[in-house]
């Protein structure tokens, strides 16, 4: 396993092989604390870096993450342009509730699963073991 930390947000990336066959990298990425309109551009940098890279991209939520409109954002554009690229966007485990809240608070949760990625949504319950 190969960790980086970015500059700036020192979020940490970690380059996973898949266990399966080791040909399809596995990207993760964790949160930090703040995914906020001050920080977010490094964070959609690293998806994109991930999404050129990796087969799949996994996003390791912080438990109390700060999370606020542009986070979302980040996230729908990554899974529309993860299904384009015919790769995996996706989340580990339950989603914080700041996310969750976020998602309510704007109308925006899901109650079926995405057109566009059926593994998981980062507007409902649900995600990678």
């Amino acid at each position: 396993m190969h960790m980086t930390t970015s500059k700036g947000t020192k979020k940490k990336v970690e380059k996973v092989q898949d266990s399966l066959n080791g040909q399809h990298p596995e990207r993760v990425i964790a949160s930090g604390d703040k995914l906020t309109i001050e920080t977010i551009a490094d964070f959609a940098r690293q998806i994109q870096e991930g999404l050129s890279e990796a087969d799949t991209v996994v996003i390791d939520f912080a438990k109390n993450v700060e999370v606020d409109i542009t986070a979302l954002q980040i996230f729908c554009s990554a899974c529309l342009t993860a299904t384009a690229m015919n790769k995996n966007f996706v989340h580990r485990g339950t989603l914080p509730q700041s996310l969750l809240d976020l998602a309510a608070t704007a109308g925006s949760e899901r109650k079926e699963h995405c057109k566009n990625n059926n593994m998981s949504c980062f507007r409902k319950f649900g995600g990678m073991e």
